[in-house]
């Protein structure tokens, strides 16, 4: 067994994994490195990996090992499971479902730090000279960001955590089987529990508005990135060639013009054709 193979192999894992703490949807980067580089030996090997990885995290800080564990690992993990049991499901759908079980850990993670969270969102803001006179210079005050922020965070913290989450899976799988993109497809399915939701708003049945608005965050998110693969699908329809212009722009016009994207994506969604089994 390499030894200097495998601690290289630990080593990537561990600056990906820090990276992630940093631009969360870059999380994709530890699953996709173990697919395609470590998971190709033997089991031994990813074994050792693994407990390489996790003896280094938790001998810098025991946080660290849970946080890998709630998303990265987790999210690695929902992959496999799907790829073994739910290979003919619509791409997008499976990764909507894969991306459930990580959002549920990184919303309870968020949820029991909400406080700490807060704390240091408000220590950024009051105490860094220069947020302060980035936010003098925009003309906004200091209290009414702080309290917009918190807000949000509160909120919103189970949407902000699907978001990371099926980002993460979007640009795995996009990495991983490229060349099947245009073939992805949603279910138009979703839109049921988006409609229904709002016509309890309408009617005031609401049972618990902090989870509905963020399931309705979620499923409005969901047909965007499906909007934006439509737009792609377009350009490519048009002769566009180049796939990084196709992909910049049209993730630049979904970012940009979100509400007509996620109608543009619910819309092509009713299209029913023969669900290919697409392989990984």
């Amino acid at each position: 067994m390499p030894i200097v193979s495998i601690l290289m192999s630990a080593a990537t894992i561990v600056l990906y994994f820090f990276l992630s703490l940093f631009l969360p949807f870059l999380a994709y980067l530890i699953p996709y490195y173990k697919i395609t580089r470590v998971n190709l030996y033997k089991k031994k090997y990813s074994l050792a990996v693994n407990i390489i990885v996790a003896l280094i995290l938790i001998s810098m800080n025991p946080g660290y090992l849970m946080l890998y564990l709630i998303f990265p690992y987790a999210m690695e993990f929902m992959f496999y499971l799907f790829n073994k049991i739910a290979k003919r499901m619509q791409v997008f759908n499976r990764i909507v479902l894969m991306s459930i079980v990580p959002t549920i850990l990184i919303s309870l993670y968020l949820y029991a730090n909400i406080d700490m969270i807060n704390y240091t969102m408000n220590y950024i803001i009051t105490n860094l000279p220069r947020m302060k006179d980035i936010m003098a210079q925009a003309g906004i005050e200091t209290a009414e960001a702080l309290q917009e922020s918190m807000a949000l965070v509160t909120n919103y913290y189970i949407f902000g955590a699907f978001f990371v989450v099926i980002v993460s899976y979007f640009f795995l799988f996009l990495n991983l089987i490229p060349s099947t993109y245009k073939l992805w497809k949603i279910s138009c399915y979703w839109l049921i529990l988006y409609m229904l939701i709002l016509w309890a708003h309408k009617y005031n049945i609401s049972s618990n508005l902090l989870i509905e608005n963020n399931i309705l965050e979620c499923i409005k998110w969901m047909y965007v990135l499906y909007g934006i693969k439509v737009i792609y699908s377009l350009l490519d329809r048009i002769g566009v060639k180049a796939n990084i212009i196709k992909h910049a722009i049209s993730m630049m016009i979904g970012l940009q013009y979100a509400p007509f994207v996620f109608i543009l994506g619910a819309l092509v969604s009713f299209e029913f054709i023969e669900v290919k089994e697409i392989k990984i």
